[in-house]
């Protein structure tokens, strides 16, 4: 039974080593029963036949883990947790990433749209990396920590108060508040950056006409903003969050409107590029990403009066 004995070691080898001479007990005893009742019935086993027998009890890696399965990094009573974590603290460095490079470009940073990408992406790995390495290094020695109390036992909550949630479309995915919050902050910036960091050069993107109502526009920014962090507490469409969102959307669809009927929107010059594009084609490009803001404020204003309706 040389075979055998060869399984056996191969078993052993995966497991810790306190725990290797009581399961290979258990394992040869479990196998010579198998032999014995097959040999029973068919005669003395051949070699085949005892190698068919060791393939179909499975690999030793996956035997050995089924008898000392292996400890996870972050335990499954945790891993909820960890998720969410992460994701929040990455949605949170994505917004600081797009306002860092954001401030650079308008700070008078040459860079075209393709630099500004790079730039955006490189600053959020590199910051991703850092926060995602401590993030699971900290849940890690939390589920070390054998003193730690499970979740469930810490956590204190009752049934009537969770907010009715009758549809699937209610839960509200983090990744498109965060984006919300980043595009939002973004305009916000770009709006009151002359104003914020004043200095020779520089002077707001849009024409005056433009910049000035767009100054005006900014409380309806700031409930954008408000209502994302509302619904990062939430996570939940209820009626209210639907109706401030029917609101902001239709103001940022009546501003697009605007802005396309008052075009020029920026505030450029054929020198400004140096010959490489033509203010025309700029203006044009521009009123395109305008179009495509006004298409996605009206989506959103059908969408959720049709949500709201569900829910009344």
């Amino acid at each position: 039974m040389d075979m055998v004995e060869r399984y056996i070691a191969a078993v052993k080898r995966e497991l810790p080593s306190r725990k290797r001479d009581d399961i290979g007990r258990e394992l040869e005893a479990n196998i010579m029963d198998k032999i014995e009742a097959l040999e029973a019935q068919h005669g003395q086993l051949n070699e085949a036949q005892v190698s068919e027998l060791l393939i179909s009890m499975g690999h030793p890696r996956s035997v050995a883990h089924e008898f000392c399965p292996p400890k996870p990094l972050v335990s499954v009573e945790l891993m909820p947790i960890y998720l969410n974590t992460l994701y929040m603290v990455l949605g949170i460095l994505f917004v600081i990433s797009s306002l860092e490079v954001a401030t650079r470009w308008l700070s008078g940073t040459e860079m075209t749209l393709l630099l500004y990408m790079k730039a955006l992406a490189s600053h959020f790995l590199n910051a991703g990396y850092f926060a995602f390495t401590w993030v699971t290094i900290g849940f890690i020695v939390m589920t070390r920590d054998n003193k730690k109390q499970s979740p469930a036992a810490t956590c204190a909550w009752s049934p009537a108060k969770l907010l009715p949630a009758v549809n699937g479309w209610q839960h509200i995915r983090l990744q498109d508040i965060f984006t919300d919050l980043a595009t939002t902050l973004f305009l916000a910036l770009v709006i009151w950056y002359p104003i914020l960091r004043p200095g020779p050069g520089i002077e707001s993107i849009f024409n005056a006409q433009v910049w000035t109502v767009l100054l005006w526009f900014t409380p309806v920014i700031a409930i954008a903003v408000m209502s994302s962090l509302w619904q990062l507490r939430t996570r939940l469409w209820t009626p209210r969050l639907l109706m401030i969102n029917i609101g902001v959307s239709s103001a940022f669809l009546a501003m697009a409107l605007w802005m396309m009927l008052n075009t020029p929107i920026l505030r450029i010059s054929e020198t400004t590029w140096e010959g490489a594009i033509s203010a025309v084609n700029i203006e044009r490009c521009v009123f395109v990403v305008v179009l495509f803001v006004a298409g996605i404020a009206l989506y959103e204003i059908i969408r959720d009066g049709r949500r709201l309706l569900k829910l009344r």
